[in-house]
């Protein structure tokens, strides 16, 4: 594997995988993944999609990857406006079911290209009502647990923690408590890239329970155990390092 781009503050995440296969999963990003060769098997929401080429997973939409003999190029992106969405609407993307189908090579390699620039030039992440973006901000700057975040955001935002739990979830698509596990995923993993941290310590620094919290987190989240991805000894692009 290698890693083009782990962007936490513009909420960008590139990456190029040989033979990768993922267990059941679901992430608060918008995925597009694009075959570089071969082709490879999506399995969302009960169905089965096979030789594929191309193909964009909604936020959220639990999948499963199977890439065998095949090479992909994977962009996650964190979308919580609506630029990602008006540029599907632009092109005349639909994601049926969370899923957008498409073999046709040039156009996919045109999608995969165009999706990745209008993430770096554009701002994705930042939601509409500031009270939401608020909150974002809070949680990527303090590392609190659960019921102290929850008390400290609802006291910024002026709002009952039902109702906060209820906007937060319309404009991010998951929970406060499944974003924090997600924000506390995106630094360890940060922290490993960057500062050469081992995976023991970078669970505890990224406030998990221990190596285990962390791992169960991971291959919720990304279909795949730390272990396994950092056994394959990936090349890390940004700095050359392997791991």
């Amino acid at each position: 594997m290698k890693i083009y781009d782990f962007d936490i503050k513009k909420g960008i995440y590139n990456f190029e995988f040989d033979d990768l296969t993922t267990e059941k999963h679901a992430h608060p990003v918008v995925e597009f993944i694009s075959a570089t060769s071969g082709t490879f098997t999506l399995r969302a929401k009960g169905r089965t999609y096979e030789n594929l080429e191309f193909a964009i997973i909604d936020q959220n939409t639990e999948h499963k990857v199977v890439a065998k003999s095949c090479s992909v190029s994977i962009l996650l992106v964190e979308s919580y406006n609506s630029q990602l969405s008006d540029f599907f609407d632009r092109k005349g993307i639909l994601l049926k079911n969370g899923v957008f189908i498409r073999n046709v090579h040039e156009k996919r390699e045109e999608l995969f290209s165009e999706a990745y620039h209008l993430a770096v030039s554009k701002d994705l992440k930042t939601p509409a009502d500031k009270r939401i973006n608020t909150s974002i901000k809070f949680i990527e700057e303090n590392e609190l647990e659960y019921k102290d975040l929850l008390s400290k955001l609802t006291s910024q935002a002026l709002l009952s923690d039902s109702r906060l739990s209820h906007l937060f979830k319309e404009h991010i698509g998951i929970s406060i408590k499944k974003y924090l596990v997600w924000n506390k995923l995106r630094q360890a993993i940060h922290l490993y890239l960057n500062k050469g941290t081992s995976l023991t310590d970078v669970s505890l620094q990224s406030g998990f329970f221990d190596q285990a919290h962390f791992s169960n987190s991971f291959k919720n989240i990304l279909g795949i155990s730390p272990s396994k991805a950092y056994n394959s000894r990936i090349l890390q692009s940004q700095n050359n390092r392997e791991f």
